[in-house]
């Protein structure tokens, strides 16, 4: 008879530890859902080319933000994050009317951004509000300001393109 192989201990720990954050975070679950109806739906007609800019993927609505998946004039991805606009809290890269456009990556706001994502930010900002002039802003249920995603969502950075 062959001996059952050891697992060591903090490899046990650490995967039950690992469940109970994925457990425990509910909501903050990072993976936007695909399928379903979309609160977003309003926002589908942005896909494609916004100036240089080209608008990839507009995704679900994900710990009270809308995640809007981008690309340069050079072909370089990024990800740019719509949340309800606040007066005071973290500063907006671009704003249009109610919403507040952040650029998402990776980073906790210490890591630097392009020149070129935060033209791309701003031109997805006028482009989003030409639309809402021709057509009314968008309602979005369950968008967040980044203040409330922080403190309701804390671990809700969504990784670009993952």
């Amino acid at each position: 008879m062959k001996p059952s192989p050891r697992v060591a201990r903090r490899k046990v720990l650490a995967a039950l530890g690992a469940a109970a954050a994925g457990v425990s975070t509910g909501a903050c679950a990072l993976r936007p859902r695909t399928t379903g109806s979309s609160t977003t739906a309003p926002l589908a007609e942005l896909v494609g080319r916004t100036g240089e800019w080209r608008v990839e993927q507009v995704m679900p609505l994900t710990a009270g933000a809308v995640p809007v998946l981008m690309r340069t004039p050079k072909g370089q991805r990024f990800q740019v994050d719509l949340m309800r606009a606040e007066a005071e809290g973290p500063r907006a890269v671009a704003h249009a009317g109610d919403l507040a456009l952040y650029l998402a990556n990776g980073g906790g706001g210490d890591r630097p951004s392009t020149a070129e994502e935060e033209q791309g930010a701003r031109v997805l900002a006028e482009r989003l509000t030409q639309l809402a002039a021709e057509r009314g802003a968008p309602a979005i249920a369950g968008l967040l300001t980044l203040s409330e995603r922080l403190a309701g969502h804390s671990q809700a950075v969504l990784k670009p393109w993952s």
